[in-house]
């Protein structure tokens, strides 16, 4: 009986539905001669296709995206109706004089058939620098600028969208209210790294970055000018570790002729802020791509196949990937006769990949011919198949079969 019990309640698990990401989107058309019927179809679509673009937005960052955009385009919005479960229609009406038709849905999106197909593509993978990043002002230093601060608020606007920029994948406006709001309940004293950590686990980020900025009063140069000046600070650290990545301090001056009063200070104070945020943001960038590539856990994966090629072929081919330090966690999928997968990370662009293996093989005269795939995958074919069967005799002869290519990869 109770294995029967345990054998139902098993069917039952594997036969659940996949958790589906509720969100709320809008599309909208143009009304062509009067026809609302064709224009509140096409808005739906839109709709749709938003929702979808949401999905693939909270798995990605805006440069990933950017850089694979007419892949996902292809294989993930043009079949955007296989990542909606269902959707529930909250308001349609016409809008602007009458002239557009927009429809307001609430759709669930199937965000784990998004990962795997990414996940197929290639696009997405675990060792990707498509790090989740946490960005908080709180001040450690009694004389660091409230958060409520006009200057600092400017600063902190374009913070998120930047970091998202360069490869990072940031929070929305209501979690992170809901951060500021748990710092506020908290209280935390000084620096209170470990609370601040806690705080980005809890919210499933990989980078917490700290910010700071301290108010540079106005002084006199040995010239005619007053410096305006701010000093940003930002601390960097791994969450899951608690290690800190990096500490940058950042100085911006601004000068003017006279000495400025209460309402200059702010100007020339915001004008320094802003500009030393960003070249904050610059340095963290690289300080965390450097820790991540000396981790070997950035870089782009690929799926690269050879076909029709023979045995002691698919030997010469596995050691010189496994020996070239540009690829790294260089892996066998499969290799049997004719056909060899490999997985391999590298800091390469899919078109440098193609043409570096192109002509390392061709060196030690392998020749290949390449074909085109979708996402980050490299097929390579043997143009010359009656020469590689004339090898495989020979090697047969000497003792070398599909057999002694799996043992001696596997070793």
């Amino acid at each position: 009986m109770k294995s029967l019990f345990s054998f139902v309640f098993l069917i039952l698990f594997f036969c659940l539905p996949l958790p589906a990401e509720e969100v709320i989107v809008k599309g909208s058309a143009k009304i062509y001669n009067g026809d609302q019927t064709q224009a509140s179809e096409q808005a739906l679509k839109n709709a749709l296709l938003e929702a979808v673009k949401r999905g693939v937005e909270s798995i990605l960052d805006d440069k990933t995206i950017s850089l694979n955009y007419e892949v996902i385009k292809n294989e993930i919005y043009r079949d955007r109706q296989k990542y909606i479960r269902n959707y529930e229609l909250i308001r349609e009406e016409t809008i602007l004089n009458g002239t557009n038709y927009e429809i307001q849905i609430r759709a669930k999106v199937e965000r784990v058939k998004i990962e795997q197909k990414l996940k197929v593509l290639r696009i997405l993978h675990d060792r990707m620098l498509n790090k989740r990043l946490l960005f908080v002002y709180h001040r450690s230093n009694p004389e660091a600028a409230l958060r409520d601060n006009t200057a600092v608020k400017n600063a902190l606007t374009p913070v998120q969208k930047t970091f998202a920029e360069n490869g990072f994948r940031t929070f929305g406006e209501r979690t992170m209210n809901q951060v500021y709001s748990s710092l506020e309940q908290e209280t935390l004293v000084g620096s209170s790294v470990d609370s601040l950590i806690a705080l980005a686990l809890n919210h499933n980020a990989d980078v917490l970055v700290v910010m700071e900025m301290i108010a540079v009063k106005p002084y006199k140069t040995r010239g005619l000018f007053f410096k305006v000046g701010s000093k940003v600070h930002f601390r960097i650290y791994e969450a899951v570790t608690g290690k800190q990545i990096a500490e940058t301090i950042v100085v911006q001056n601004e000068v003017s002729l006279k000495k400025p009063d209460v309402h200059k200070w702010n100007v020339l104070f915001g004008k320094a802020a802003n500009q030393a945020v960003m070249e904050s943001i610059r340095q963290s960038t690289e300080y965390i791509i450097r820790f991540y590539q000396n981790t070997n856990l950035a870089g782009q994966e690929y799926s690269v196949v050879f076909k029709g090629f023979s045995p002691r072929t698919q030997i010469m081919i596995v050691k010189y990937l496994e020996n070239t330090t540009a690829f790294r966690k260089v892996t066998e999928l499969k290799n049997t006769y004719g056909f060899l997968e490999i997985e391999l990370n590298t800091l390469m662009h899919k078109s440098t990949l193609r043409r570096r293996i192109t002509s390392d093989l061709l060196v030690q005269e392998i020749e290949v011919a390449t074909k085109s795939l979708a996402g980050n995958q490299l097929v390579f074919i043997n143009p010359n198949p009656m020469e590689e069967e004339d090898e495989v005799s020979s090697g047969n002869s000497s003792g070398i079969s599909s057999e002694s290519v799996e043992q001696s990869t596997s070793q």
